[in-house]
């Protein structure tokens, strides 16, 4: 592939990442929206965490995307910390939901929206050569989706299965 055509395909993916983005946080934030804010404090809905204890655990994964992409802009991409086994990624999210446990819902709201633009804005700047970069032990192209789309489409499927079935029942009873 020439240089050029690789910048192009590069240019391409920068902007269809952040369209993603886009799309998957208002996504979110539709189905947020429709639940009543009891049911989205409501403890063990999703497993051990809340509604909002997910959504917190999102953006906490978005906030370390951000790092990982400032890192990368100062030429220090090989600070990156990647983790490696599930134990290590449970403690990053045990500590993430702790810390948002005392945040208002709205408040998190706020912080989800400064962080989502942060994001956006940090890969906006990215150079696009740093996107593919060889030398990284893992491309931006290779983990950002994980980080910024997917991760959130996949708890927005969660949570969506849940609220079908807990109204279900509500129906039931």
């Amino acid at each position: 592939m020439s240089q050029r055509s690789a910048e192009e395909s590069l240019a391409t993916w920068k902007r269809n990442a952040i369209r993603r983005m886009e799309r998957s946080r208002a996504a979110t934030l539709r189905l947020l929206g429709s639940l009543p804010e009891r049911e989205i404090r409501r403890p063990r809905t999703q497993g051990k965490w809340s509604v909002k204890n997910v959504f917190a655990h999102i953006v906490a994964w978005e906030e370390e995307a951000v790092r990982r992409l400032q890192l990368i802009a100062e030429g220090e991409g090989d600070q990156i910390l990647f983790y490696d086994d599930m134990a290590a990624a449970d403690r990053f999210n045990a500590r993430a939901v702790a810390k948002a446990r005392k945040a208002s819902w709205r408040m998190l709201l706020r912080h989800a929206a400064l962080v989502r633009q942060q994001l956006i804005e940090a890969l906006r700047q990215l150079p696009l050569d740093s996107l593919n970069d060889p030398s990284h032990r893992y491309p931006v192209v290779a983990w950002l989706p994980e980080f910024a789309w997917t991760h959130e489409r996949d708890h927005r499927q969660r949570i969506r299965a849940w609220w079908k079935q807990h109204r279900l029942q509500a129906k039931k009873s």
